[in-house]
């Protein structure tokens, strides 16, 4: 059992409706019907009568309630003791950042808003676009930043605001001969071994149709470079190369590895991405406009 899910099921039963309390609670449908129903399942009760016009409490479900408002209300003294702001002042929004979004600049931005908004409640999680775009289908993003392809952005459902455009470079060690290139051909790629994400992760997908477009030997040496220090280190010690935007480059180019632009410049932008549906307002959007105005300074 998870706090958040005492909360859905009295806002459900303030509501006598889903959707109305996922609209309150800032989850999808979907969403909040998907806890109430784990949560039922762990009590092995049904604490809801569902029907196509109603939602109302069952005998179950108002005992539920009675404890539930207990909890809530203890959570409540609990933070006002400490002389904080309660669980239902309280906003809390999730963002998911993409790989190496520390190196890209985001961690300060992201930051500086919740340090200058105290009743808002930061989770940042580190995800790949496919699981992303699920975890924001699902409710629990908020927000995901992502970077990609523009031919690649094809989920009608997600609103995207483009915050940056970049193009790709070669991450690769000053052991190379390359590395004292100025650029790298797109159509030289294949003379290196390729360090890049799980084998069903976006960037592997986009990286492998950038080649195959182009014709180039899709030679992959290493799955799963999610985790930084290690792909660094294989970079270093000339394993692989590694595909990079601009930032991700800068941030990485030492006296160890290099960043070199590849040509024709490969466009990846950044988006921050969010449901369609949703309507923002309060701190969600002021979370939105505080990353968009971020980028254009």
């Amino acid at each position: 059992m998870e706090i958040r899910q005492l909360y859905y099921v009295l806002e459900v039963a303030k509501c006598n409706s889903f959707s109305k309390a996922a609209n309150a609670q800032f989850i999808t449908q979907p969403a909040i019907s998907q806890q109430i129903s784990a949560l039922e399942e762990e009590l092995q009760v049904k604490l809801f009568k569902r029907d196509t016009h109603s939602v109302v409490l069952t005998k179950e479900g108002e005992k539920f309630c009675a404890y539930a408002k207990d909890v809530a209300e203890s959570i409540d003294r609990l933070m006002a003791a400490f002389h904080q702001s309660t669980t239902k002042d309280k906003t809390v929004i999730k963002v998911g950042v993409f790989p190496f979004y520390k190196a890209a600049g985001l961690t300060s931005i992201i930051n500086s808003f919740f340090a200058a908004n105290h009743n808002v409640i930061g989770s940042i999680k580190v995800e790949e676009n496919y699981r992303a775009y699920e975890k924001l289908e699902t409710g629990e993003l908020n927000f995901a930043i992502i970077k990609s392809r523009l031919e690649n952005i094809q989920k009608s459902w997600v609103k995207y605001e483009v915050l940056c455009s970049e193009n790709l470079n070669v991450l690769i060690s000053r052991k190379n001969p390359y590395a004292q290139r100025k650029v790298i051909e797109l159509s030289e790629l294949g003379q290196f071994s390729l360090l890049t994400g799980d084998q069903d992760s976006h960037f592997y997908n986009e990286m492998r149709e950038l080649y195959e477009k182009n014709h180039i030997d899709f030679n992959v040496a290493f799955l799963n470079t999610g985790e930084v220090d290690m792909m660094l280190d294989m970079v270093k010690d000339n394993i692989g190369i590694s595909l990079v935007t601009d930032s991700v480059g800068r941030a990485y180019e030492n006296e160890e590895i290099a960043a070199i632009p590849i040509e024709p410049k490969q466009e990846i932008l950044t988006f921050l991405a969010y449901p369609r549906k949703r309507r923002l307002s309060g701190a969600y959007l002021a979370f939105k406009n505080h990353v968009i105005d971020a980028h254009r300074k």
